[in-house]
């Protein structure tokens, strides 16, 4: 190995010994879990960062990448019930996506634009979107949707600052579905492969480590403006659904903290026909873990409304056994993010009531 080689490794050790310093830096609660889940998040999005920028950082071999996996590994806010995937592309090649609607309820297409690491001042934004509402699928529910300068049906139109293609799939049961794999193809042709360098991979790594650090301050700092703007309370996210989301899609959002022996009461009336998905989070963003029979987060596909139209949720470490309220286990955490996602409606999104109950 020559020093060149060495280079990249060197990097990468001096940040992950740095990061303990740095995740104390971000003033996150000081209970054992908490730090804990920090660390782990720091090396959640340290190895997301590796894949995206090394494995899957060619826009001219793509191929689909998901930042959350089987519930295991989370990002950003992510929820139980929908599948996240995503893949680089580059504005002068074109693109097919194929796909299948199999054991999947509803499906977003978001084309983007900017920085995913920090390491320079392109701001991320939403360049084009579409959903299954306007997607041409075949009798068998297979689909394919072009990427390309030219738009129009079954298709994102590329536009020159064009970087990545993220895919949210909705799920009825995250823990029985098993939808189809999503594949993406360039259609043009290709320039000559050129071979993998030391200082490709020194790039890769210092994208990694700026995915990393990036992500974790801004979602850190995102916390931070939520509790102390909307304690147990949710509220219209800013720029809700016309940025990042698509049309039609847009948060409630807030943090809840309770002391041993509350619990947070959360009552709303959802359109009928629309989707909605409740998620409490830790302070860093992650879903509860759902994998092992705990009930962490509600949606409209497992929550019935009340005879009145309502859903009551409640929110604590031990079932209250409230009648009419669906409990969700908080697993050991005390206080974190939480969100409404609201999807598939032409109305608003429906407020909501929360209120902190001693229980015994």
């Amino acid at each position: 190995m020559t020093n060149k080689d060495g280079a990249g490794f060197a990097r990468l050790a001096e940040a992950v010994a740095a990061a303990p310093g740095d995740l104390a830096r971000l003033d996150a609660p000081e209970r054992p879990l908490d730090s804990a889940e920090g660390h782990r998040l720091y090396l959640r999005y340290l190895t997301i960062g590796l894949e995206l920028f090394i494995d899957y950082g060619d826009p001219v071999w793509p191929a689909f990448h998901s930042k959350t996996r089987d519930g295991v590994r989370k990002f950003a806010g992510d929820s139980p019930g929908q599948l996240y995937d995503a893949a680089l592309v580059s504005f002068g090649h074109e693109y097919v996506v194929s796909g299948s609607m199999a054991e999947t309820e509803f499906i977003e297409f978001s084309l983007y634009a900017g920085d995913l690491t920090g390491l320079n001042a392109s701001p991320r934004r939403m360049i084009a979107s579409v959903t299954e509402q306007d997607l041409d699928l075949d009798d068998d529910g297979s689909f394919e949707l072009r990427l390309d300068a030219r738009g129009g049906r079954n298709a994102l139109r590329m536009e020159p600052d064009a970087n990545s293609i993220s895919v949210r799939r909705y799920l009825r049961d995250p823990l029985r579905d098993r939808p189809r794999p999503l594949s993406i193809r360039r259609t043009t042709p290709a320039p000559p492969r050129e071979p993998l360098t030391s200082e490709d991979l020194a790039v890769g790594m210092e994208q990694a480590i700026g995915f990393a650090k990036f992500n974790t301050r801004v979602w850190a700092e995102w916390a931070h403006r939520e509790r102390s703007q909307r304690l147990n309370v949710l509220e219209a996210m800013p720029d809700a659904g016309d940025i990042h989301t698509p049309a039609g899609h847009g948060y409630l959002t807030g943090y809840w903290s309770l002391e041993p022996g509350q619990a947070l009461m959360i009552e709303f009336t959802p359109d009928p026909d629309g989707y909605w998905s409740l998620v409490p989070m830790n302070f860093w963003m992650e879903s509860f873990e759902w994998r092992f029979g705990d009930r962490v987060h509600a949606t409209s596909f497992d929550t019935s409304p009340g005879r009145d139209g309502v859903v009551r949720l409640v929110l604590a470490e031990q079932d209250p056994g409230l009648a009419e309220h669906d409990w969700l286990a908080t697993q050991g955490h005390f206080e974190g993010m939480i969100a409404l996602r609201h999807a598939r409606s032409a109305g608003p999104i429906p407020p909501v009531t929360t209120a902190v109950v001693r229980i015994p």
